[in-house]
């Protein structure tokens, strides 16, 4: 069960369960194959970043905030959006440019993550 629709939550990909781990205010509330925030942030540890590339290892170090909303798929005129620890440390667009936030974010079923009016 999610929090109150009002309540900012952040959510990243659990790889283990293969879904999506939702927090509020610092804990985890949930598990869930999709989710849709509006007025999303994408948030990334630098310090974590460093970490993961230096032990090779595996830790959340990235994070989308934002608003849960009723959606079930991808919006129209979404756009992929990536994060990869190795890339360096930013969310990314598929031709590279930075993002930091978005209107509306989907997190689908199989691990990809799309955004609306990205920024």
């Amino acid at each position: 069960m999610l929090p109150a629709a009002a309540l900012a939550v952040e959510a990243y990909r659990n790889l283990t369960r293969r879904s999506w781990s939702v927090r509020a205010r610092g804990r985890v509330v949930g598990h869930v194959e999709t989710l849709t925030l509006a007025a999303a942030e994408f948030r990334v540890s630098a310090a974590g970043v460093r970490r993961v590339q230096a032990r090779q290892t595996r830790e959340v170090v990235a994070l989308v905030r934002g608003i849960p909303t009723e959606s079930s798929a991808i919006p129209t005129g979404a756009v992929r959006v990536r994060f990869c620890p190795y890339r360096g440390p930013a969310f990314t667009l598929t031709d590279g440019t930075p993002v930091s936030a978005a209107a509306l974010v989907h997190l689908a079923a199989d691990g990809t993550c799309w955004a609306v009016n990205p920024r």
